[in-house]
């Protein structure tokens, strides 16, 4: 009496299970690699507004100055004077409201 006997095929649930440890490290890879490039991206973009930022805060302190220079008071008589031909009232134009 020959006893039919089936034996199972180790390989097979070997396989199924390398696949998904494999499937596992290629997706934990991808994830890592599309982080890494979110950090680098990331960074560029904090590197350009910090740029940014510095050409603003030199423009502002331009701005600043050139108003300092628009608002004195040596050039507004300047203009008063030459341009518009505008002159210091006489003691006798003065009026005082109380």
């Amino acid at each position: 009496m020959k006893k039919n006997i089936r034996y199972k095929q180790p390989g097979r649930k070997f396989t199924g299970l390398w696949i998904i440890i494999m499937v596992l490290l290629v997706s934990e890879l991808y994830t890592y690699t599309w982080c890494r490039i979110q950090c680098v991206k990331t960074g560029y973009e904090i590197s350009k507004e910090t740029d940014k930022n510095l050409k603003l805060i030199t423009l502002q302190k331009n701005l600043k100055i050139e108003i300092a220079r628009l608002k004195s008071p040596r050039r507004i008589a300047k203009i008063a004077t030459q341009q518009l031909g505008l002159v210091m009232p006489k003691p006798g134009q003065v009026i005082t409201i109380p």
